[in-house]
């Protein structure tokens, strides 16, 4: 018996002994039931982003645009803008309003702003909009100036990102407490096209549909259940879930199920390990090379994904940034052992690789990655954390590796910028493994100061090569998300990153 087959056969005892799942008693002709991939800790924009907590921001918040299912802008809150060397002028939709009724203005997407760009805000944010000013000259305009000439900004705060937050609600809360709220645990007024009804924790979180948003949303309820991908792919044999991010390996028996529909986008992110660059031991750029040379990516490729994904060897996924060629570092365990003597690394010196596990092809990672570390002369001990942890983790940098994924970095190669910026650590930024380099992040400000596609190109592509070269973060790979929705679901546009699954919600319907 396989593992998808065992954990139907699961599902199907459980049903047959009663315990049925409570939130499918609730009218499940009207309900969608959607997975999670890992547990939500709560729902802030503010945060440093996590995918679950995304997800479900992404259906309850708004912001003033998005990137859609081809990795193109797409008009949110704001119907059309206008990008300049130095300004950027957003036209916002009239007549708006939040969840509770109040009137939605251009008042709401400054409050919202100046508090991303505060880092006593403990805004995640803060590091990439550092320097810009923010302007509303009347409702239903919105004003930047970027602290530098950027034309790539757009790619800073679209997607699951920089969302739109109400001022009548958290407008009096101090900014050096507001990080604390309770709202952010409970966050019933937003823009999106649900409204947070409650998280039971662990077990699913539950929405309604909006009925103040901008048009008809036609499915009433949602429910979002954080559990693994094994037991989401069994409910979704027996009809219990209605969207499920599907792993390679299920791909073959998924399409066998009944009224199940497969699709798949690349990715625009990638799996990757931050390395804490700020241990001395990790310094090396040989080290962090080493690591490479001693996992078969390509075999993770070939047998993890089924072939469906692609070894990543940059932190820049955008085709035009990219070179011809850069180093692939190819699976050599003799030339891993060398580096790591280079380098004056310790023969069995311990290190620990950190996880959040539920997601097949991490959980199956991580055990490679120790085998495969091992072998080249490190000792690495797994180490399952949930989010909270991990994070805390990072803020600490008290982790050594962190196997971790995604991103929307195909738009525009801006949006890789904040996880290697020197200007960008963690927390109030994306850049993970404390790497700086500050070369490279002059080539990416010359880069972004171009208006010229070629020379920013050309630009990028010398920062590509650098960034190659010193291996920020250990990339492992690019891989095609799978999604399966039920045939019920109707509408569904498929995202090839994970944590914007839900990008079009506001789209679906149930089949009659």
């Amino acid at each position: 018996m396989n593992r998808l087959s065992g954990a139907l056969a699961v599902v199907v005892i459980l049903l047959a002994a009663g315990c049925s799942d409570p939130i499918n008693q609730t009218s499940p002709q009207n309900v969608v039931n959607l997975h999670l991939y890992q547990k939500p800790k709560r729902f802030s924009p503010l945060d440093p982003p996590t995918g679950p907590d995304q997800q479900v921001m992404t259906l309850i918040f708004d912001n003033l645009l998005a990137v859609d299912d081809s990795y193109a802008y797409a008009p949110r809150l704001a119907e059309r803008w206008e990008v300049d060397e130095d300004l950027i002028t957003f036209h916002l939709r009239q007549g708006l309003k939040w969840s509770d009724g109040t009137p939605f203005t251009s008042k709401d997407v400054l409050f919202t702003y100046r508090l991303l760009a505060d880092s006593r805000s403990g805004s995640a944010m803060a590091g990439r909009l550092a320097g810009a000013a923010f302007e509303a000259p009347d409702d239903t305009t919105f004003v930047i100036r970027p602290a530098r000439p950027n034309v790539g900004f757009l790619s800073l705060i679209a997607g699951p990102f920089a969302f739109i937050l109400p001022e009548h609600v958290l407008g009096d809360e101090p900014v050096n407490k507001i990080a604390g709220s309770a709202f952010f645990n409970n966050p019933t007024v937003g823009m999106g096209p649900y409204t947070f009804v409650s998280y039971q924790t662990d077990q699913y979180v539950e929405l309604v549909a909006n009925p103040h948003y901008r048009k008809p949303v036609a499915i009433p309820r949602i429910f979002l259940k954080p559990i693994s991908s094994d037991v989401a792919t069994a409910q979704l044999g027996t009809g219990e879930m209605d969207l499920v991010q599907i792993s390679p390996t299920d791909l073959r028996a998924v399409k066998a199920l009944r009224g199940v529909t497969v699709s798949a986008k690349p990715s625009p992110g990638f799996i990757r390990v931050a390395v804490d660059q700020s241990d001395e031991r990790f310094a090396d750029p040989r080290v962090r090379r080493a690591m490479l040379h001693a996992i078969d990516r390509q075999a993770l490729v070939a047998k993890l994904l089924a072939g469906r994904g692609r070894v990543q060897n940059s932190s820049f996924v955008t085709s035009w940034a990219l070179p011809g060629t850069l180093e692939e570092y190819a699976y050599d365990p003799d030339k891993a052992r060398s580096l790591l003597a280079e380098a004056g690394w310790k023969t069995g010196e311990k290190v620990t690789l950190s996880w959040i596990p539920g997601q097949r092809d991490r959980d199956v990672v991580a055990t490679v990655m120790q085998g495969a570390l091992s072998a080249a002369g490190m000792t690495v001990e797994l180490k399952q954390v949930q989010v909270a942890e991990l994070l805390e983790s990072f803020e600490r940098r008290t982790f050594d590796l962190a196997l971790f994924g995604g991103g929307i970095y195909a738009v525009d190669p801006s949006s890789s910028v904040p996880s290697v910026s020197c200007a960008t650590f963690y927390p109030t930024g994306g850049n993970i493994s404390n790497f700086c380099d500050e070369s490279l992040d002059t080539l990416t400000a010359q880069a972004d100061a171009r208006t010229d596609p070629d020379q920013r190109a050309k630009l990028y592509q010398q920062a590509a090569r650098k960034d190659n070269a010193l291996v920020p973060y250990l990339w492992l790979y690019n891989p095609d998300t799978l999604w399966a929705t039920s045939s019920r679901l109707r509408g569904f546009k498929p995202n090839g990153d994970f944590t914007t699954g839900f990008w079009n919600a506001d789209e679906w319907t149930l089949a009659g």
